[in-house]
């Protein structure tokens, strides 16, 4: 099957396209699956780029040094089928979290790489002296470097790591995968693979050029990942790193600069050298503003956030040039004749303009925009055009018929061998660049408030042509400076540095936004010219309540009080009706599962932000584990360990902390930023009805908006029951319709309803039922913010009281009973009883007026089971 060059090249190359689409998969399907961030990056790098070098590497290497392919394909079969096993075996580690099996799959994978390089040291060995060999030193020495970056990534996965331990291999694995193992094959392949799609001869010291820098770039590679060590001692090893990087880039372009000189009669016409050049491009530009913000700004933070970076390098960089030298490729191995070569490239380029400049486009906006709705837009035309280029490349493998080889496109090289210009498609560019145009200018005219458009300030004075600037921090939940005084009229540009664990983003009454800054991030906003007195603050929610704010002062102007603005951010009230119809979908079982007996319990929590009904009438904006209110209750015994998997789907960044756990909260319970992920592990060493929630300021926002829940931990001994529920108790403090809570009524303390898990009165609604004879207990949790709850059941008495880790009321009472349980916001326990007769009873927070607000249910008790 794979005897000839085509039917090679088309098996493996299916094996890249299986590893796109299961990229694509996972892109689409992150929200739904365990360890996301990793499966979406790494199914690209690992899948798609790893197995394209293996595969593009080994034929350059047999081209360059004239070997035998015969004799290769055995070996080369075995390094693929050990690299895609590997890449499985540790994909299902790190989904399932088990340390042995991601070992098994690293050490799979780096001894792969090590086949590889080996093979490809032999090749040099044997070989007579070659023209083009410094390509394949290239790619040697990339392997080489490859595997300290896999060992890295193994120990990356690893939970023992101080923050800026992890932060520190973090950073050497990134820069050994992407500038040793990525970076330089792309630039030794270039130097004989550029000169060729755009046919023209190489230039004149372009081979010097590649023997001189490729040792640069080698030493650049180590440099970054040695600066990037070198953080666990001291900062200093950021500035290390950044030198590394853009030393990186410097010598990257002196290595290319003279196939600059290569023609561009060709490129303009076909997709292979654009789209080889404008990921060349992004490649080059990302790279250096990793390098100048390692440099500039904070390392850790650079580090710790790299996702803004992620999508130009893997996607505008990466994906660019991966798919620009398999479209030339391709058609060229797969051979068949020099008509089946021109049918296929033009399949190839069939309609490249716009499969170009779409993703390019929609790619710039991603790094500049910040408004949600263009994002979405263009990321969804960028899909389309991305999903037509797998298509085309796709197509050109299939087979061509007699038909469409006397339709052959003609010989770009004339009989003479000169190449035939190709016209440049300007019209095709213009349609593309205005259906850009339109997407972005329609989804601004749908959502104008967070399109970032500046509505000047109201100006009493003509503007003086003059700039003020000044340096903003954001930290501890403030602006430092949070007031600053400028001349009237002046032009005002404010440096804002978050220094701060999460995001922020500075919002005025003009209208203007900064868009939201990650942690570590400098941004410059440029106010617009300030006429009079304006207010600024944080809009992500709880945080201007929390006291980020920023007052802005004119020299003469009126004071803030007396700003026009002031009333436009009061809250209307929420209506709702605790006696109406309850939405079926909110329904929480109180029933407590059935401790399953394992000592381990593996759980993913995925963090959402979701429109629910909370009462009768009155949806809000939540903010969710496991898209629930409370979140899943977590059932174990002493002694048990709980590996939680946090996973942020927000838009905002959430963290969560487990009182049922005693640890440092440096790591476990940091806020983690939209699209990360982080592992808890704890180990339940105490009995106890534990609360869980979110801790990321302000924290009484996002337990009231719905991220709390309850960890059942057994004291030992504890006799089977009949029936055993789950009550956690808390309030809200309702907003607007569809938005979150009010953060001033959390304040104030001013709350709408209460409730037993989540929603008010939901089990007058829906009651628990029981039978006369059985024993049931019920397990209580006082989740808050603010309000205590005091658990009753009228008719009821309690035989067994067991609060905050010990029995009040034991077994061992003959005569004693009790009526409620009292707890305090973060307190939980549990009351058992035996009903005497049939009927119906109550259960409410005896604290009345919670009682009235919703905290309350219904418990029918039949004659039998």
């Amino acid at each position: 099957m794979i005897g000839t060059r085509s039917a090679w090249h088309k098996s493996v190359s299916a094996l890249v396209f299986v590893w796109m689409i299961a990229a694509a998969a996972a892109v689409t399907a992150h929200r739904f699956i365990p360890e996301a961030t990793w499966l979406m990056v790494h199914t690209f790098t690992l899948g798609v780029v790893t197995n394209a070098l293996l595969i593009w590497t080994n034929h350059f290497a047999t081209t360059v040094l004239r070997s035998r392919t015969a004799a290769h394909r055995r070996g080369e079969i075995a390094v693929l089928v050990l690299m895609n096993c590997g890449v499985l075996v540790l994909g299902a580690g790190m989904i399932s979290d088990i340390g042995a099996v991601t070992l098994a799959g690293s050490v799979t994978v780096g001894l792969a790489i090590l086949v590889h390089a080996a093979r490809l040291w032999r090749q040099l060995r044997h070989a007579l002296p070659a023209r083009f060999e410094v390509t394949v030193h290239a790619y040697l020495s990339a392997a080489v470097l490859f595997i300290p970056g896999i060992a890295l990534g193994y120990l990356l996965s690893l939970d023992s790591w101080s923050p800026e331990a992890a932060i520190a291999i973090r950073g050497a694995h990134v820069a050994l995968n992407v500038l040793a193992w990525v970076g330089i094959p792309i630039v030794g392949t270039l130097l004989t693979l550029w000169p060729t799609i755009v046919r023209a001869k190489l230039p004149p010291g372009a081979e010097t050029a590649a023997r001189r820098y490729l040792p640069l770039l080698v030493g650049a590679s180590i440099l970054a990942a040695l600066g990037s060590l070198l953080l666990m001692l001291t900062p200093a090893g950021g500035a290390m790193s950044g030198i590394g990087y853009l030393v990186f880039v410097v010598s990257a372009i002196a290595m290319l600069a003279p196939l600059a000189r290569a023609t561009w009669r060709m490129a303009r016409g076909s997709f292979a050298p654009l789209s080889v050049a404008c990921g060349v491009a992004w490649l080059l530009l990302t790279i250096s503003s990793l390098g100048i913000r390692l440099i500039v700004d904070q390392p850790a933070g650079v580090i710790g956030n790299l996702g803004a970076v992620t999508l130009p390098l893997l996607g505008g960089g990466v994906a660019q040039i991966v798919v620009g030298a398999l479209s030339y490729l391709l058609p060229v191995v797969i051979g068949g004749g020099p008509k089946h070569v021109r049918v296929r490239q033009a399949r190839t380029d069939s309609g490249h303009v716009w499969r170009l400049v779409v993703p390019n486009a929609c790619l710039a906006l991603y790094v500049l925009a910040s408004a949600s709705l263009v994002l979405v837009v263009t990321s969804l035309a960028a899909l389309v055009s991305v999903l037509a280029t797998v298509a085309c490349l796709v197509w050109a493998t299939l087979p061509v018929s007699s038909s469409q080889l006397d339709q052959a496109p003609p010989p770009l090289i004339d009989g003479e061998g000169n190449i035939v210009p190709v016209p440049a498609r300007r019209g095709s560019v213009l349609v593309s660049v205005g259906a850009v145009a339109l997407l972005v200018v329609g989804a601004v005219a749908a959502d104008p408030v967070s399109s970032g458009i500046v509505r000047p300030a109201a100006q009493t004075v003509a503007p003086s042509g003059e700039t003020t600037e000044v340096d903003v921090t954001m930290v501890d939940m403030r602006f430092v400076p949070d007031r600053v005084t400028v001349p009237a009229g002046n032009e005002l540009t404010i440096i804002l540095t978050n220094s701060d664990g999460q995001s922020h983003d500075l919002v005025l009454d003009t209208g203007a936004s900064s868009g939201r800054i990650a942690p570590g991030d400098t941004m410059v906003f440029e106010a617009g010219i300030i006429g009079g007195a304006v207010d600024g603050w944080c809009s992500i929610a709880g945080h201007r309540q929390m006291g980020m704010t920023l007052t802005i002062d004119v020299e003469g102007g009126p004071s803030p009080e007396a700003s026009p603005h002031a009333g436009d951010h009061a809250t209307p009230e929420s209506d709702f009706d605790l006696a109406g119809n309850m939405d079926p979908d909110r329904y929480v079982d109180p029933r407590l599962a059935r401790d399953t007996g394992v000592t381990e319990h593996r759980v993913t929590l995925r963090v959402s932000e979701m429109e629910k009904e909370v009462a009768p009438g009155l949806t809000q904006s939540l903010w969710l584990f496991n898209e629930t209110m409370p979140g899943p209750t977590l059932h174990g015994q002493v002694g048990d360990t709980f590996i939680v998997t946090l996973v942020n789907d927000g838009t905002m960044g959430h963290s969560i902390d487990f009182h049922a756990g005693a640890l440092a909260p440096d790591r476990p319970m940091r806020t983690i930023e939209p699209g990360e992920e982080l592992t808890y592990t704890f180990t339940a060493e105490r009995a106890g009805a534990w609360m869980y929630h979110c801790s990321t300021a302000p924290m009484s926002l996002h337990i009231a908006n719905g991220m709390y829940g309850a960890v059942i931990i057994e004291p030992a001994d504890l006799p089977d029951v009949d029936h055993e529920f789950v009550m956690v108790h808390g309030e809200s403090y309702y907003g607007p319709p569809g938005e979150v809570a009010d953060s001033e009524k959390i304040a104030d303390g001013d709350h709408d309803t209460a409730h037993y898990n989540g929603y008010p009165n939901q089990y007058v609604h829906r009651p628990i039922e029981v039978a006369v004879g059985e024993r049931v207990r019920f397990w209580v949790v006082d989740a808050g913010p603010n309000v205590s709850t005091s658990f009753h059941i009228v008719g009821g008495q309690f035989d067994t009281v067991w609060k905050e880790g010990d029995y009040l009321l034991g077994p061992q009472s003959q005569t004693g009973g009790s009526q409620a349980l009292g707890l305090m916001p973060a307190e939980g326990g549990f009351v058992e009883l035996v009903f005497p007769e049939a009927g119906t009873y109550t259960l409410v927070n005896h604290i009345m007026s919670e009682a009235e607000r919703g905290a309350k249910g219904t418990i029918i008790v039949s004659e039998s089971p």
